[in-house]
């Protein structure tokens, strides 16, 4: 006899984002990314410059993220611009934790800013691989680096438009600006002895299910110790939003954040 088909199993639901004042701290929070968005971006367009003038010649992108960065010629067009954002990611804690707590990750200043200008050489190294091979697929193909206009045709200004993504500076900024800024706040929180930090999604009908379930207080891995990955429902890790240890749809254009305790 026959056995009924069982009927498919229910997609876990996104719990429903919560309402938010006006001035909540994710407001605060989401003028802070979008702020430092902004001043990332002429590092940033500096430094894809230099990857696609690099992209033009034969060597290849071998070695550890300072290496790539010194190789290509783009470490010091942005460590600058990490470093200042690896502390202004301390200062931001003094209006989320209070000065006393600010005070304490403070004190651990260099170890940030080493840990948050690491972080975000190594997304920039990536980023550096990735649109290296992609303009030299161009200029095989007989197209300009970083265009899709074939060789020889005249220049057009509307052919920017059609400029593949690998050239858009708005797509890095923000992950940049993640993994720096959490690198740098993790790294001075551990040496200040804290030993928990806790997800907080955007509470906007954008957030994606997994960290909507990670931003939700009932669910198991919402706080985690310090020294932990999140883990969410398709049992992929995450130190932190933005991580981009875990697969590319759980960072790319992530907008939650951390709060950390001790």
């Amino acid at each position: 006899m026959t056995q009924p088909t069982p009927p498919p199993a229910e997609q876990p639901q996104a719990p429903p984002p919560a309402a938010r004042p006006p001035g909540s701290q994710a407001e605060v929070v989401a003028a802070a990314l979008a702020a430092e968005e902004l001043a990332i971006t002429p590092a940033l367009s500096a430094f894809m410059v230099a990857v696609l003038a690099y992209a033009r010649g034969s060597a290849r992108v071998l070695g550890s993220p300072i290496t790539v960065a010194k190789k290509v010629g783009y470490y010091a067009l942005v460590f600058t611009a990490l470093r200042n954002l690896a502390q202004r990611s301390l200062d931001q804690q003094r209006s989320w934790s209070g000065p006393r707590a600010a005070e304490e990750l403070w004190a651990h200043q260099g170890t940030a800013e080493s840990a948050g200008v690491e972080a975000g050489l190594n997304v920039l190294a990536e980023a550096a691989k990735h649109i290296v091979r992609s303009a030299r697929a161009d200029i095989r193909q007989g197209g300009n680096v970083g265009l899709v206009s074939p060789a020889g045709s005249a220049f057009d200004p509307a052919a920017l438009e059609e400029a593949p993504g690998y050239t858009d500076v708005d797509k890095l900024a923000l992950t940049v600006v993640q993994n720096t800024k959490h690198a740098a706040t993790l790294a001075a929180a551990g040496e200040a002895g804290w030993t928990r930090k806790t997800w907080v999604d955007r509470h906007d009908t954008r957030v994606r299910v997994n960290h909507a379930f990670l931003g939700a207080k009932d669910y198991e891995f919402h706080t985690v110790p310090l020294l932990e990955p999140f883990v969410t429902l398709d049992d992929n890790k995450l130190w932190f939003p933005g991580d981009t240890s875990a697969p590319v749809h759980e960072w790319i254009r992530c907008r939650c954040w951390l709060r950390l305790s001790r």
